[in-house]
């Protein structure tokens, strides 16, 4: 069975989402911006003018016809090498891939789009490719915020771009399975399930922009992964074109018969094959949902009551635990001041709390899906959890407007970067033993190595994504750009945070991947035993080295001189 579904994302080639949805920081947020001008004494201007980066693109290697000899198999409409189609799939919506656009930096576009709509097509593209040495890269929703797609100059790239490949293929209501096209966007997958009464229930931030394919290709995590579990806990099987064939392997609920060859591809950022189609596991759609909202006096307290919940086992789909600065950053957010009776009761609340110890509180916003009665037991136990630790239950009202920007917060980013702040985020996970300890850590390397905070600049938390054994800790950090050495003030910081977390215990990334950012970092994790294997993988895989070159492998994987023009044969 297949149902189709047309879906096209309506991201703009330089910024986040879709155009009309921009924020104007002074309209939509004006407590942020006064905030922001008067601690930085910078007056915001969001009369952003784009340079025109059309004209400043490198040639196509081939011309259309050539492309045309490379893939005579597929139809002419499947093959672009359009100024303005290449430029949209040249880039990532990293904080670097930011700056090369409004920097005047310059950007390396694909040589060519191709657009395959099945299986056989992507791996069509890939045997031509193998043999022409070109190299890929793979573009879904183009959300990566780790330079995942970023391309090595002067490679010859072709770019496989996924979007018609958004097909439901196959659903099971009684084993509650759904097997998908990966170039499938969030909302088109929820709409299709959510029409038969269930959910996937993976919810990244990026989820009206980016595609099931992405998300298993980075080890996404969704915001109510605390029910549902991260996207490798949701896979049931892959089939994988790669440049030495199709990959696939027949699905159980559970087995024991061998080793999960798809394992190998989640994860894998487009080095080892392309993600064509994935079974999931799917869940019943909750009958509601339900907030819970507390304070604490310290982050400390707040964690542990966190650590302590999750290991007797009540499970939030959603756990937001906002250190101090956070929890005043999000205070800016509201765009209407309260008024009347609301006023005076949020006067007299903060003056209570204030009283009683809460002066600089941390915020703590979990939501539980209700099916049945156990989880609204499981929700009136959350707030005991809370209470044993010196916290205070607030309305479930609090978390509203949270809730409601939670997937618009991204086009705020762009609108800072515009009015150039900087503004980036780094994630790990690490054991809850180590969770406070790496926290500080963090922070105190920005102190004792850099000019950082004396400059002005911010540092906020959350914890998020808990488990029973650790969670996920989220930095966000806000400070005037450095201009004309804004690449620079990046990379030290970055170099600076990313150190610390490889040295005190915590991943590289929880959930967005490794790519060209991370790259580094990754490979220093790696044992030179895990290096040699996974080398061999890649070189069975992808002989010639062509899959998404200069991610997650050391270089010395077999160059295949990919810069160099093959005859065309």
């Amino acid at each position: 069975m297949q149902h189709h579904y047309t879906n096209d994302s309506k991201q703009t080639w330089w910024k986040w989402g879709n155009p009309e949805k921009s924020f104007h920081l002074k309209n939509d947020f004006p407590k942020l911006a006064v905030f922001l001008e008067e601690k930085w004494n910078k007056k915001l201007n969001e009369d952003f003018y784009l340079p025109d980066r059309i004209t400043q693109l490198n040639s196509s290697s081939y011309s259309i016809d050539e492309w045309k000899q490379i893939f005579p198999n597929l139809r002419p409409d499947q093959i672009s090498i359009a100024s303005e189609d290449r430029i949209q799939y040249a880039l990532g919506k990293s904080y670097r891939n930011s700056l090369q656009i409004l920097t005047n930096e310059k950007i390396i576009a694909p040589d060519v789009i191709v657009f395959p709509e099945h299986t056989n097509e992507v791996a069509y593209i890939l045997e031509q490719a193998n043999h022409h040495k070109i190299n890929i890269t793979t573009y879904s929703g183009g959300t990566n915020v780790t330079g995942a797609l970023d391309i090595e100059n002067p490679l010859i790239t072709c770019c496989v771009n996924m979007k018609k490949m958004n097909q439901l293929l196959h659903i099971d209501t009684v084993s509650q399975t759904a097997t998908f096209q990966a170039g499938i966007y969030g909302p088109a997958l929820e709409e299709i399930l959510n029409n038969r009464g269930y959910t996937l229930g993976h919810f990244p931030q990026s989820f009206e922009f980016s595609t099931l394919g992405g998300w298993l290709a980075t080890r996404s995590a969704g915001q109510e992964s605390g029910l549902y579990g991260k996207i490798e806990d949701m896979v049931l099987g892959l089939k994988v074109a790669t440049p030495n064939g199709i990959v696939e392997q027949f699905s159980f609920p559970r087995h024991a018969s061998g080793i999960d060859v798809f394992q190998l591809f989640i994860g894998s950022e487009g080095t080892l094959g392309i993600i064509t189609e994935a079974k999931m596991k799917t869940h019943p759609l909750p009958k509601s949902k339900k907030w819970v909202v507390g304070i604490f006096k310290s982050y400390e307290d707040g964690a542990d009551a966190l650590r302590q919940m999750i290991q007797s086992g009540i499970h939030p789909s959603i756990s937001r635990l906002s250190d101090v600065q956070e929890t005043k950053m999000l205070s800016l957010l509201s765009k209407e001041e309260s008024k009347g009776f609301a006023k005076i009761s949020k006067k007299i609340m903060k003056l209570y709390l204030k009283n009683t110890g809460y002066r600089e509180p941390c915020l703590l916003m979990m939501q539980f899906s209700i099916k049945n009665y156990a989880d609204e037991i499981a929700s009136r136990v959350a707030k005991e959890f809370i209470k044993a630790k010196n916290g205070f239950n607030l309305p479930s009202a609090s978390a509203s407007n949270w809730h409601k920007n939670r997937f618009a917060l991204p086009y705020m980013r762009e609108t800072l970067i515009q009015n150039r702040i900087l503004i980036d985020m780094f994630e790990t996970v690490t054991y809850w033993n180590n969770l406070i300890p790496l926290y500080h850590q963090v922070k105190d390397s920005l102190k004792n190595n850099t000019d950082y905070f004396d400059k002005g600049g911010i540092i906020f938390c959350h914890i998020s994504h808990i488990y029973e054994t650790g969670a996920s800790l989220y930095f966000t950090l806000m400070a005037p750009q450095q201009k004309d050495d804004e690449i620079l003030q990046w990379e030290n910081i970055k170099s600076i945070i990313s150190n610390t977390i490889i040295k005190q215990g915590g991943a590289i990334s929880h959930h967005h991947g490794v790519g060209k950012d991370h790259r580094k970092w990754y490979l220093q994790q790696l044992s030179p035993k895990t290096k040699k294997l996974l080398n061999a993988i890649k070189a069975e895989l992808d002989p010639n080295n062509i899959m998404n070159s200069g991610k997650l492998f050391e270089p010395s994987i077999k160059d295949a001189q990919l810069h160099s023009l093959y005859p065309i044969v």
